[in-house]
C-alpha cells in the first residue's frame, strides 16, 4: 500500500514522502495514528493545501523537543530499592519501582 506520510517516521520516511508499506503496517498503524494517509490523487491535493501547517506544526514540536532536552541536561534520577544477598532486586514490578519514584512538583516529568 502506498502512504503519505503525515510526519517524520523513524526507518521509514519525512513529512510529505510517498512510501510503500505493508498493508497491516499501515491500516493498524500508521493510519489510525494519524502518521499517514493513502497516496490517493484527492488525498496528494489534500496533503499539498496543507503541507506549510504540518511542516510547522512538526517544527514546534521538534522545538519543544530540543527545549525538553535541554532542561533535562544533567538530570540525575537516583532509586534505591532493598536488594537480596545474590543482589537481585526483591521488588518484581518495574511499575512498582517507577510509581514510588518521588519527583519535585515543579517538574512536569
Amino acid at each position: 500500500m502506498q502512504i503519505i506520510l503525515l510526519e517524520k517516521v523513524v526507518n521509514l520516511g519525512d513529512l510529505g514522502e510517498v512510501v510503500r508499506v505493508r498493508d497491516g503496517y499501515a491500516r493498524n498503524f500508521l493510519i489510525p495514528q494519524r502518521k499517514a494517509r493513502r497516496a490517493t490523487p484527492v488525498a496528494l491535493a489534500e496533503f499539498e493545501a496543507r503541507r506549510a501547517e504540518l511542516e510547522r506544526v512538526q517544527a514546534e514540536k521538534l522545538a519543544q523537543a530540543q527545549a525538553d532536552a535541554k532542561r533535562l541536561e544533567g538530570f540525575i534520577l537516583k532509586m534505591s530499592q532493598k536488594a537480596g544477598v545474590d543482589g537481585r532486586c526483591l521488588v518484581q514490578s518495574p511499575i512498582w519501582m517507577s510509581s514510588h519514584c518521588w519527583l519535585p512538583r515543579a517538574s512536569p516529568v
